[in-house]
């Protein structure tokens, strides 16, 4: 019997939809805060990661700022007390102080470097880069790491000091104390709403969006970017989502909703089933099977339970059960290489759960770096999205 197929087109955000200029000015200014906070002359322009070096920790896998920024920040720390010990204090804020009283010249960090040094995989996946760093540091022993234990030990949470400084630069400070309900740490307008720009072209959008209206063909956004609970879910209050992804979508300009798998529905459906965020966000395959239930039937609080079940009971639940008689021909269009695993080992799942399922990933960058990741998991490797789109257009 013949299945009726669904093609279907998972979109990354960062780097594929939107160029992410925002992202890379807040975490400019966040490195450079934590300078400026230590004493540093022209903390900005001299200590801040520059755009080949936030290219080589995406290159590298460390595709989150808030891991990234933290980094940078622990290399600025380390080259401080590495230069006078005697400078660490019981607290972060004291040492900041001390290290500023102190007036040190450092060099400045080698963060592209740094970034290649930190083991891309461990004995547990879920440990996030920022705490991979800490591990490093640890290994080295020393007096000092309580105060890297601060800085770097949860960063995803936005006690965490460049989190907060980094959420603020993002958001602005007016959204961020609507976001979070406290004040922000700094005042700020705001780097997404003010330096994010579309990659998709006007022509490619109108293109894909009346692809999308024929019968058989879906796409959904799928991405680390924060992001409100999923669509009919209450937001709880006080819990923080952050409509980053929301705020991508609007500025991309399609004319009808879509399905749209971030981190705040990841880290709704994490907290429905007693676990961490980062045990569901990608390279964990549950985002992207996620993303691709919620393009079979457009229910994202549906399609996050059954990505779940499949992964830890290996039961078709949901709308993924409904896969069982079609046919899907999956594409995914990523910019890192966690995203384009995430969704070969969600179309292995599908398959071992017999579902008719072909995959190929469509890596996006013009970095040289990048591409040279991307190309040892990606099917193809494209300058620009509006490029993989064209290889779409000529199937």
């Amino acid at each position: 019997m013949t299945h009726p197929t669904l093609s279907l087109l998972l979109f990354d955000v960062d780097g594929v939809l939107i160029h992410p200029a925002g992202y890379k000015a807040a975490i400019r200014a966040t490195v450079g805060h934590f300078a400026e906070q230590m004493g540093l002359p022209d903390a900005l322009a001299v200590y801040a990661p520059d755009e080949h070096e936030i290219a080589v920790f995406e290159a590298c896998g460390i595709t989150n700022e808030w891991d990234s920024g933290a980094i940078c920040a622990g290399a600025l720390l380390d080259a401080a007390l590495e230069a006078d010990p005697a400078l660490g204090r019981p607290t972060l804020d004291a040492t900041l102080a001390a290290i500023r009283a102190a007036r040190l010249a450092l060099d400045r960090p080698d963060y592209a470097a740094l970034a290649r040094s930190i083991p891309h995989v461990t004995a547990d996946p879920t440990i996030v880069p920022a705490a991979r760093y800490l591990e490093m540091l640890t290994g080295r022993g020393g007096d000092h790491l309580p105060l890297f234990a601060a800085l770097l030990g949860d960063v995803y949470g936005l006690r965490a000091p460049t989190t907060r400084v980094f959420q603020a630069y993002v958001l602005g400070s007016a959204l961020y104390a609507s976001v979070y309900e406290e004040p922000a740490p700094l005042e700020h307008e705001g780097c997404i709403a003010a330096y994010d720009v579309p990659l998709l072209s006007i022509d490619a959008r109108d293109r894909l969006q009346a692809w999308r209206a024929q019968p058989g063909h879906a796409m959904v956004i799928f991405t680390a970017r924060p992001s409100l609970p999923p669509a009919g879910a209450a937001r709880p209050h006080g819990n923080g989502f952050s409509p980053e992804a929301e705020l991508a979508l609007k500025l991309l300009g399609f004319d009808a909703p879509i399905p749209l798998i971030g981190q705040g529905r990841v880290g709704w459906l994490a907290r429905q089933r007693g676990r961490n965020t980062a045990d569901y966000t990608k390279p964990s395959p549950v985002q992207a099977l996620a993303a691709i239930g919620a393009g079979v039937a457009g229910d994202e609080c549906a399609a996050l339970h059954a990505a779940a079940a499949l992964v830890e009971t290996g039961r078709l639940d949901g709308p993924l059960a409904a896969l069982r008689d079609r046919t899907l021909s999956l594409t995914v269009f990523e910019d890192g290489i966690g995203g384009i695993r995430a969704t070969l080992d969600a179309a292995r799942l599908l398959q071992d759960a017999g579902v008719d399922v072909s995959a190929r990933a469509i890596g996006v960058s013009p970095h040289p770096d990048k591409r040279a990741a991307l190309g040892a998991v990606a099917d193809h490797v494209v300058d620009d999205v509006n490029a993989g789109l064209a290889l779409v257009w000529s199937d």
